[in-house]
């Protein structure tokens, strides 16, 4: 594949990616991961350096959109700074122990962790979960956030994501109202994205990638994914405060299908 196309293609998902961080209060790995695994392996680099550039590259580029977008929720009122401060140290540790998880762990697992994650998201995004009587009864104890925190700052360095897909059903399970969920879900994924980074940069420090890499961080698809989210990802933030998104729900969730299902396929064959 040429490189132009390379370019353009993380160029495209970034554009998708700015928006769906908007209006869902993600940060866009889900998008972003799989195209860099198959833009990595397509250009020859091993699957098992392939899957965490990819993840490296997802989390620097986030830092980007989640920024924005957090930004957005904030100017119209939709954040909770409590809770954001609350659980910002302990997501930290929690990708702080993910990043180097993955960094060790085989591509085909590792691989296969992330298409299943995929499958997961999809169910959350088309299934309600924040009514579940039994997850309401646990989001509301007390000491509940400093583990859903932990745990999902795990989760989200192993899937190369910020987070929203995780926290903002939990804040909705906990009481929150979904507008404030979604954009409380946005913040944290700044410190998720930028702990990720940090990360990423530091575990791959001393494998050889070549030119343009810091760590596990692929400068040139950064700057391409980059671009294309900050087109978007204002433009996300205002359609979540006026148009009813159960459609768009649907169809990215068929998005993640498609996309687990490919990287599955990738990792078992």
């Amino acid at each position: 594949m040429a490189s132009e196309l390379i370019f353009a293609v993380f160029g495209l998902s970034g554009v998708a990616a700015g928006f769906f961080a908007g209006l869902f209060g993600i940060g866009g790995g889900l998008i972003m991961v799989p195209v860099l695994v198959y833009a990595f392996t397509t250009t020859g680099i091993a699957t098992q350096q392939a899957v965490a550039m990819s993840l490296g590259t997802s989390m620097a580029a986030i830092v980007f959109s989640a920024a924005q977008s957090a930004y957005g929720h904030y100017r119209r009122g939709s954040t909770s700074t409590e809770m954001i401060r609350r659980a910002a140290p302990w997501v930290v540790v929690g990708v702080a122990f993910g990043s180097a998880v993955a960094a060790e762990t085989p591509a085909i697992p590792l691989l296969t962790f992330v298409a299943c994650f995929q499958f997961f998201a999809a169910a959350l995004m088309i299934t309600d979960v924040s009514k579940l009587a039994a997850l309401q009864m646990v989001a509301r104890c007390s000491f509940a956030l400093n583990i859903f925190s932990l745990a999902f700052g795990g989760i989200a360095a192993l899937a190369g994501i910020g987070g929203g897909t995780l926290f903002t059903p939990y804040f909705k399970a906990a009481g929150m109202e979904p507008k404030l969920a979604i954009g409380t879900s946005a913040a944290i994924g700044l410190p998720v994205s930028l702990a990720g980074a940090l990360a990423y940069a530091w575990e791959g420090r001393n494998v050889p990638l070549g030119h343009w890499m810091i760590g596990y961080i692929n400068l040139p698809a950064l700057i391409a994914l980059v671009a294309g989210t900050l087109v978007t990802v204002r433009l996300g933030v205002a359609v979540a405060h006026w148009l009813p998104s159960r459609m768009l729900a649907g169809l990215f969730a068929l998005f993640l299908v498609l996309n687990g299902a490919h990287l599955l396929y990738s990792a078992l064959t």
